[in-house]
């Protein structure tokens, strides 16, 4: 629930007011972050470069492996069912939220090295 509200808000992005003064453009974007639950943020991580034939089942059960999750989700193309080659995790605990991010950022799965971190901490930077 939590996860499809955040992959809906990062493919759309934040609503925003965009104004021009002159030749510099004012982006007066809300942050999705601002009105999110803390103890969310502190449980959801996205998880980047993920083999393109990697499953939801696989992802599941690598991060799994760590605490209980709460939900899972692969990200797929809608129209051709790819892998778009990310995905998230929302745990129940934080703490194994926290430590899936140090065990398993940086694992390399085929040929590719995944980037696991805070959705909350990603969405910060934007």
């Amino acid at each position: 629930m939590v996860i499809s509200a955040m992959e809906t808000q990062l493919s759309n992005g934040p609503p925003c007011n965009n104004t021009a003064h002159g030749s510099t453009a004012i982006n007066n974007c809300s942050s999705p972050v601002d009105s999110g639950n803390t103890e969310d943020s502190k449980t959801n991580l996205i998880v980047n470069y993920l083999p393109q034939n990697m499953t939801q089942e696989e992802l599941k059960s690598l991060f799994g492996s760590i605490g209980e999750i709460e939900s899972c989700k692969l990200v797929r193309d809608k129209i051709t069912g790819q892998s778009l080659g990310y995905g998230f995790v929302n745990y129940v605990d934080p703490k194994d939220a926290e430590k899936a991010i140090n065990t398993l950022n940086g694992l390399r799965l085929q040929t590719k090295t995944i980037k696991v971190c805070s959705l909350f901490m990603t969405l910060r930077m934007i």
